[in-house]
C-alpha cells in the first residue's frame, strides 16, 4: 500500500510540474508578444520623433529668413515704436 501511494504521489507531483511548466510557457509566450507588440510602437514613435524634429528644424530656419529677409527689406519690428507713441 505505501509504495501505490509513493507513485501516486510522484505521478502527482510530475502532474503538476508539468502544469506548472505549461502554464510558465504560456506566461512567457504572452510576455514576448507583448515585448514585441510594445518593440513595434517604440520604432513608430522613434520614426515620429525624428519626423517631428525635422520639421521642428525647417520651420526654425523658415523663421530665421523670414526674419532675415524682413531686416534686409528695412521692415524690422524690432526697433519699431508701439502705435501708441
Amino acid at each position: 500500500m505505501v509504495a501505490f501511494l509513493l507513485k501516486f504521489i510522484v505521478i502527482m507531483d510530475k502532474k503538476n510540474m508539468e502544469k506548472s511548466i505549461v502554464e510558465l510557457e504560456e506566461k512567457i509566450a504572452h510576455i514576448d508578444y507583448k515585448i514585441e507588440k510594445l518593440s513595434d510602437v517604440i520604432y513608430r514613435q522613434s520614426n515620429k520623433i525624428e519626423e517631428l524634429e525635422k520639421k521642428i528644424k525647417q520651420l526654425n530656419t523658415n523663421m530665421l529668413q523670414l526674419n532675415d529677409d524682413s531686416v534686409d527689406n528695412g521692415n524690422s519690428t524690432k526697433d519699431d515704436k508701439p502705435p501708441h507713441y
